[in-house]
């Protein structure tokens, strides 16, 4: 729902919500903002929650403390494991599901810059990229197998890194290189500008296997 993450037992009864949005507190001392946003995967069977909250001096010019975590829920509506590092993507999903929710691409934030995180539904980490001057969206293909994480620098264009999650290979790609509409990834590690192929993770493996031999 709009407002709330609902958990639903086997037998149809709302056992579980989770407010989603944005509250702010103020007192003489300081500002208190605190952001909630979630999804489910296509399913429904996992869920995630990221928790964000900030402290700032009354004029909102200096944070004096910060929380992030990204919180992680099994079938059952149980937490199974959760990632202070994560942070919200301005306009996109901090975390994207594969279509049987088993393989999520997450966004992290530390002092080094962003990175984009493959993890498995049971926590595992399976590679990360990065860092990234600023995330701007992440993508992950049907199955899990490939990702894309597009990122810009403050001084240069934004960029397209495509990603294989199982090789751990990554491929940057200029944006001026997407004129005919919005990038995507497909399982066969095929990157389209609509319809417009602009990289291929098993052409380049084959044009490796044959400058080899």
């Amino acid at each position: 729902m709009p407002k709330s993450l609902l958990y639903f037992d086997a037998e149809g009864t709302l056992a579980n919500e989770i407010g989603l949005g944005r509250w702010e507190e103020s007192s003489a001392a300081r500002v208190k903002t605190k952001t909630i946003d979630g999804d489910t995967s296509r399913d429904g069977r996992f869920a995630w929650t990221i928790d964000l909250r900030t402290t700032w001096n009354t004029l909102k010019t200096k944070i004096l403390e910060e929380q992030r975590v990204l919180r992680f829920f099994d079938p059952a509506g149980q937490e199974l494991w959760s990632e202070e590092g994560a942070d919200a993507v301005p306009g996109s999903p901090s975390l994207v599901f594969s279509d049987d929710g088993k393989t999520c691409l997450l966004a992290l934030r530390r002092n080094s810059g962003w990175y984009a995180a493959a993890k498995t539904y049971l926590g595992n980490t399976l590679w990360e990229t990065g860092p990234f001057p600023r995330l701007e969206a992440l993508q992950i293909s049907p199955s899990g197998r490939y990702g894309l994480a597009r990122w810009n620098d403050p001084e240069k264009s934004s960029v397209h890194s495509f990603l294989d999650l199982r090789q751990k290979l990554r491929r940057d790609v200029p944006s001026d290189r997407f004129l005919l509409g919005k990038s995507r990834i497909d399982d066969r590690g095929r990157a389209f500008s609509s319809s417009k192929l602009v990289f291929s993770f098993e052409q380049t493996a084959t044009s490796a296997r044959e400058e080899t031999r």
